[in-house]
Order: C-alpha cells, then structure tokens, then sequence
C-alpha cells in the first residue's frame, strides 16, 4: 500500500466529509455544538473555509463534549482522544479520517488521519477568572516541560529521549506525565458547565478572551459554510470580536498562509 500527498483542496474534501459525520451524529444524539475560531470567520466572512486555511475547529458544551468523547461511532471515521495520549499535551478530540495519515515536518512522526477538531467549553468562575485559568496553566507549562512526545517519533529518537531524561531532570515533578495531564483536566472540569454563569474553553491562543457569559455559547443558530449550513453561535459578533477585533478585515497578503507543520497523505 502507497500514499498520495494531499493538497489542500484535497485535505478540505475530507475535513468536509468528517464534518458531516459528526454533524449526523450529533443531529441524532441530540448534542450542541458550533463552528469555532476560524472556521466561524469563514463561515461569517467567506461563507466556507478562509481560503487559506485548511483546517476545520468545533466546540461543544462539556456535556455534549463528554458523551461525543465516549460515544461517537461514525463509518470511516475514528475519535482520538489527546486527554489519554502522553506524546503531547492538548486535552481535546480530533475526529479523523481513516486511510489517511498526517506526518509531522519536524520530525517525521506520524500522527494520525486528516481530522477536524472538537473543543470543550467549561464552566469557569465569574470572579477570580485570570487568577483561576493561571493557575490550570501552570500546570499546563509543566506538561510542556516533561511531555515525553520521543514516544510518537519514528526516527531521531534517542537525541529526543536523551532531551526527555534531562528535562525531566531539571523539571523535576513526583508523579508521571499522565497523571499531571489527568489533574489538568480534572482542573478544566471542576466547575460544570451548566451551573457557571461563565464558561469558555481552556488553553486557546486567545486565552482568556474565549471566556463569555454562558448564552453566548447557549444561543445556536446556523450558518452557511461550503454551501451547506452548520451550527453556529447566534452571538457570533460579540464572540469573533472579543477574540480577533474587526474579524471581517482580511489580513495583509503575506500573512495569508496555512501555518501547519504537517503533510497530509491519502492511503493508495
């Protein structure tokens, strides 16, 4: 069996069809959820993908998030859940595509199919919010520092596992990365969703800017994206402005590239 290099028409088809997959699934689940970060701009600004950007973001309510984490089941498609993986340090899903194989520039690592991403959004305090998130990502940072990411390398691993031994060394911590990684998670979870008048989702670029009253994410509405319609916030205005400013405003033309450093490949 070979592979065939994905442009990025090629990789938006695919991002498409999971898309509709976890669309389907979610219409007959009865579970919330909304076209995130960019995605949204596109769907706003372009009505489909920002041209040159090739990559699909969601978010989901926690609820909605945890049953879709433990129950989806979609032909063609499988769910890798980053929270159980110890060769890097996101807590969200990617729900990808099977026959398909994304590989790391830096390194040549595989890591798994061309995939469309689903965020959590969670409960977070009204008061003392900065204090709150700071102190989740401190533990954050210490992920970074021990994260034992030579495990998913196929080659160049020893330099990389020698890098490890010594972080580990200098960053000492008492317990493994997995159970750092699990009490981050349990961090992110501690106030529910639905009984926190604030919520947002953790560890975003745009940090705590992604934090709203709770009916910004509650009101669901629809928008056209690559001729078909999808979730998405009704408060979109209130949410891509907080985050991004004049999100219509496109931006200078050398800044419009995919900043990805990944090949995607299609199984032949």
């Amino acid at each position: 069996m070979g592979r065939r290099l994905l442009d990025m028409d090629g990789c938006k088809r695919i991002q498409l069809e999971i898309l509709d997959g976890i669309d389907r699934f979610c219409q007959e689940h009865g579970l919330r959820y909304s076209l995130a970060y960019g995605t949204l701009i596109g769907a706003v600004r372009h009505q489909g993908f920002i041209p040159w950007d090739d990559d699909i973001d969601l978010m989901m309510p926690r609820p909605d998030y945890d049953r879709l984490r433990k129950e989806f089941r979609a032909e063609g498609l499988y769910l890798v859940d980053l929270a159980e993986r110890d060769d890097c340090v996101e807590t969200f899903v990617k729900v990808c595509k099977e026959g398909t194989v994304m590989v790391d520039k830096n390194f040549g690592r595989e890591l798994w199919g061309v995939n469309v991403d689903v965020f959590p959004v969670d409960g977070a305090p009204s008061e003392g919010l900065e204090a709150h998130y700071a102190s989740l990502n401190r533990i954050r940072e210490k992920l970074f520092q021990i994260c034992p990411y030579y495990k998913s390398v196929h080659a160049g691993r020893f330099p990389l596992m020698l890098k490890y031994i010594l972080k580990r060394l200098r960053y000492f911590h008492p317990g493994s990365f997995k159970s750092l990684k699990k009490k981050l998670v349990e961090g992110q979870k501690a106030l529910p969703y639905d009984g926190s008048e604030t919520v947002g989702v953790y560890f975003a670029a745009e940090q705590t800017r992604t934090f709203f009253a709770r009916e910004v994410y509650d009101e669901i509405g629809a928008l056209p994206f690559e001729g078909r319609e999808y979730p998405a916030l009704k408060y979109f205005d209130i949410y891509l402005t907080q985050l991004y400013g004049n999100y219509m405003q496109l931006p200078p033309e050398e800044k419009r590239v995919s900043h990805h450093a990944y090949d995607s490949f299609i199984e032949i």
